[in-house]
């Protein structure tokens, strides 16, 4: 049994399939809030972004690791009220090799097959796949 339930991970697939984006919080080294909406892929217990090693976010997580994630959006009329989504905080670990590198990695390309060009190019983009570990998850208007 995974962190997220079947309608939450059934939700997050279809919102990126749908090109949705989600957005991650960290926190700067000054303790200022940086929110940034990311491409991602998920599976029965973890988020996973592609990020560039030297981003504003992989240095905030080298630093703090703990992070908050969301994708959400609005069914209908903005008038209605229908809101859903995920929301996830947990914890955030950079990885360039591994069993999680690899899973990350192989959930990109089987979502997004033209990722396969993308992500084996050499200036950072492949090296590293951030993580998300959920510590708590909250989900809401998902049927």
């Amino acid at each position: 049994m995974g962190a997220f339930s079947q309608k939450e991970l059934e939700y997050l697939k279809k919102q990126a399939l749908a090109g949705a984006r989600g957005y991650i919080a960290t926190v700067s080294r000054k303790q200022n809030p940086q929110l940034t909406p990311v491409g991602y892929v998920a599976d029965e217990e973890r988020i996973y972004l592609n990020i560039k090693h030297d981003s504003v976010k992989a240095r905030n997580i080298r630093r703090n690791p703990r992070v908050s994630f969301v994708v959400d959006d609005m069914i209908g009329d903005w008038k209605e009220g229908k809101t859903r989504g995920v929301s996830v905080s947990g914890k955030a670990e950079l990885i360039s090799s591994g069993k999680l590198h690899e899973t990350g990695r192989d959930l990109f390309y089987e979502w997004f097959p033209w990722w396969k060009d993308y992500l084996v190019r050499e200036d950072g983009w492949s090296k590293y796949i951030l993580v998300i570990t959920p510590t708590k998850i909250r989900s809401w208007g998902l049927t």
